[in-house]
């Protein structure tokens, strides 16, 4: 393609032609991850990552209560079982795929935009930045499978359906976790997100006090609920008591606030109106990356039908499962 009809310019003549490239297995990685590790929720380490599944994993709590005794010569067997409870809760992944048909002509401007420097070089190869483009987009979509589930992904953290209702929550990964109401049918707000906040830790220091000091203890919500949440903060809506860090009401930001020290993990993918209370290794995402079942694939389909196009196809499997089944609270407005 020597006169491509890409050139911009009779300095700099740039080749686009895409080959047929398969990368499976760990060749695979650069590109199936960055779909599948990119949202924010798995990015930012909000949730527990296992990774080189196949199929299913089995996720093991052991709890040991009072195991100190008097001293004496041997154990005592039967009252072991006392003392000792062992739950199971499996992680099942589910095979996922990306068939994505992506012009040329029109994603190679943006490819140049982004990649040129003064001198005219392109540093990233067009195969890789398709790869990527559709890959970031992919976990755009798949930070809201996390959550809210529904096909082809399956069973979320907060339904299994695509929506967070009394349904969805039921048939969900957290279906579990002590439930409680936030608004009463008004909605999350900039005069009752901190009140909100409230009722969720109420409900866990009454209905799962230990997870209040476990490690990774965090709140979970979407940039609606934490947008508004710092608003009021701020001294805004129905809470002008305090004006927010050394009274400078809005005039400031929260890059990373709390809730009585409690951190606030912002989650796109969360539905409005739901916050999660619980600690990081118990939310648990499981893949199948570094196996040999992950693939990633360029199919150049210009070269044989006329078209401008080439496909991006990528397989992989996903899936999410709670550790602890009631170590957590689950605020919605229903």
């Amino acid at each position: 393609m020597a006169n491509n009809k890409y050139n911009l310019s009779k300095e700099y003549q740039f080749d686009v032609t895409v080959t047929d490239n398969t990368y499976a297995g760990k060749l695979a990685l650069p590109y199936v991850t960055a779909a599948v590790k990119s949202p924010d929720t798995v990015a930012k380490g909000y949730v527990r990552t296992i990774d080189g599944l196949n199929r299913k994993a089995v996720i093991s709590n052991l709890g040991i209560s009072d195991p100190i005794q008097a001293a004496g010569c041997g154990f005592s067997e039967t009252d072991a079982p006392a003392n000792l409870t062992l739950t199971e809760q499996v992680l099942t992944l589910t095979d996922m795929k990306v068939n994505q048909a992506v012009c040329r002509g029109t994603i190679f401007p943006t490819w140049i935009g982004e990649n040129m420097d003064r001198n005219g070089n392109l540093p990233g190869t067009f195969e890789d930045f398709l790869l990527a483009t559709v890959a970031g987009k992919s976990g755009e979509q798949l930070e809201e499978f996390i959550w809210t589930g529904a096909a082809p992904f399956g069973t979320g953290f907060l339904s299994n359906n695509g929506t967070f209702d009394q349904t969805g929550l039921n048939n969900s990964a957290l279906a579990d976790f002590p439930q409680v109401t936030m608004a009463a049918g008004a909605g999350i707000s900039s005069t009752n997100a901190v009140a909100s906040f409230g009722k969720v830790y109420d409900s866990a220091a009454t209905n799962s006090p230990s997870i209040l000091s476990r490690a990774g203890i965090a709140f979970y919500c979407n940039n609606k609920t934490y947008g508004f949440y710092i608003q009021q903060l701020a001294g805004q809506g129905a809470f002008t008591v305090h004006q927010g860090i050394n009274n400078l009401g809005p005039d400031q930001s929260f890059p990373s606030a709390t809730y009585l020290g409690i951190p606030i993990n912002v989650c796109p993918g969360m539905p409005d109106d739901a916050i999660v209370m619980t600690y990081k290794d118990n939310l648990v995402f499981g893949t199948n990356l570094a196996t040999d079942w992950t693939e990633a694939r360029i199919i150049p389909t210009y070269q044989y039908d006329g078209s401008d196009n080439v496909r991006i196809v990528m397989n992989f499997a996903v899936g999410v499962q709670v550790a602890v089944k009631t170590d957590g609270v689950v605020g919605c407005d229903f």
